[in-house]
C-alpha cells in the first residue's frame, strides 16, 4: 500500500471473489432461500462493508465467506496465501475466556503464534489503554460490560495480525460517542497492518466512514441492490469529522432509499 499526496493508492489484487453465490437452508419439509446470485470482490487491504435490512442474510454471507457453512451454488475464491497468513473473526457476541483477565484475553492471538514477548505484551497493554480499557487489564472479562467485552474482542483479533478480518457488528454494544474514536482507531490500524476486511453492519454511517466499498443487500433472499465506493472529501480518517464531507449525507440518503425499495 502506497500513499501519494495524502491519498491511498488502492491495490488491484483481489483477495476475495464471490460469484453467483446462493444459499438454501432445509427446514424440515421447507426450503428457505437466504442468499441468491450474489457477486462482489474484495481487493487487497480494502475494507468492504455489507449493509442491508435486519434478517436479510448478512451474517449468513459472513459464515459462507469463512467456510463455516457450504454454499448451495456459486463460488467463493480466497487468495490461499492470504488465508494461510491468518484470519480473524469478530462476532456480535464476544467469545472471551471468562477465567482470564482482559490483558490475557487480548494477547491470546500472540500466544498461539508464539509472539508473546515482553514488548508485544506492552503493545497490547498500550492499545487497551487507547481503547479506554487501561484500568481493566487485570480484571476478569466475566466482570466487564457488553461494550467493554466487545472492545477486548476487537483488540484480540487485531493483535493476532490477520491478513483477513471478518467482522459481524463489532461496534453494536459500544456507546454512540465512544464508537467515533474507536472506529477511527480501527480504520487506522487496518490501514497500517494492510488487513483485508469484510465488515457486516446495520450502521450505514459506520459503513460510509470505514469502507472502500459498500455492498447493499435486499431483503431476503439477499441480492445485491447496489455497490458504492465512498469518496469523502473531508474527514476520511476521522469518524466524526467525515460527516462534514459534502458527499456524506447524499450517500447516506441514497443507501436509505435503497433499503426502502
Amino acid at each position: 500500500m502506497d500513499l501519494r499526496e495524502g491519498r491511498r493508492i488502492m491495490s488491484d489484487t483481489v483477495d476475495i471473489s464471490v460469484r453467483g453465490l446462493r444459499k438454501v437452508f432445509d427446514e424440515g419439509e421447507n426450503e428457505v432461500l437466504a442468499i441468491d446470485k450474489i457477486d462482489f470482490e474484495v481487493k487487497r487491504s480494502e475494507i468492504l462493508s455489507v449493509v442491508g435490512p435486519s434478517g436479510c442474510g448478512k451474517t449468513t454471507l459472513l459464515r459462507l465467506l469463512q467456510g463455516l457453512i457450504e454454499p448451495s451454488a456459486g463460488t467463493i475464491t480466497i487468495d490461499p496465501k492470504r488465508r494461510c497468513a491468518g484470519t480473524a473473526y469478530i462476532q456480535q457476541s464476544p467469545a472471551l475466556l471468562p477465567w482470564r483477565t482482559v490483558l490475557q484475553n487480548a494477547a491470546i492471538g500472540l500466544e498461539l503464534k508464539g509472539r508473546c514477548t515482553r514488548d508485544a505484551i506492552q503493545g497490547v497493554s498500550a492499545r487497551l489503554d487507547r481503547w479506554e480499557l487501561g484500568q481493566l487489564v487485570n480484571q476478569l472479562t466475566s466482570k466487564l460490560s457488553g461494550g467493554e467485552k466487545q472492545r477486548v474482542d476487537i483488540i484480540r483479533s487485531l493483535e493476532s495480525k490477520p491478513a483477513l478480518l471478518f467482522c459481524d457488528e463489532p461496534f453494536s454494544a459500544i456507546d454512540y460517542i465512544t464508537r467515533f474514536r474507536l472506529s477511527t482507531e480501527f480504520k487506522k490500524l487496518c490501514r497500517l497492518e494492510e488487513v483485508t476486511v469484510v465488515f457486516v453492519t446495520h450502521n450505514i454511517e459506520d459503513a460510509i466512514f470505514l469502507s472502500d466499498e459498500i455492498v447493499v443487500l435486499s431483503r431476503r433472499p439477499a441480492r445485491v441492490v447496489a455497490i458504492h465506493r465512498p469518496r469523502l472529501e473531508i474527514g476520511s480518517e476521522d469518524a466524526l469529522k467525515c460527516r462534514e464531507s459534502p458527499s456524506f449525507e447524499p450517500l447516506l440518503k441514497t443507501i436509505l432509499d435503497q433499503f426502502e425499495k
